[in-house]
């Protein structure tokens, strides 16, 4: 075992459709670049999986919920990242 976590494509699916109808409620809208999105979404659940919350996959966690709190999926950056940049990670 390599420690590697698999991640089954209908759970990267579900949840992939499930943050689209989440974000287009609020007025926001998911990558169009489908398959780079999914692969956030495979990091979500894999941090998930490792730390027990939605650490967004493109920060580094500590494992600490409580000192991650800003990086928990949407992210405190996530609405910064947009007005600088046109989007978040």
């Amino acid at each position: 075992m390599n420690g590697q976590i698999t991640v089954p494509q209908e759970e990267i699916d579900r949840l992939y459709e499930r943050l689209k109808k989440e974000a287009e409620a609020s007025g926001y809208h998911l990558n169009p670049d489908v398959e780079f999105t999914r692969e956030l979404v495979k990091g979500i659940i894999v941090n998930q999986q490792r730390y027990g919350y939605w650490a967004c996959p493109c920060r580094l966690a500590s494992g600490d919920k409580h000192g991650d709190l800003d990086i928990i999926c949407p992210c405190d950056y996530r609405d910064a990242d947009l007005t600088d940049y046109g989007c978040c990670f």
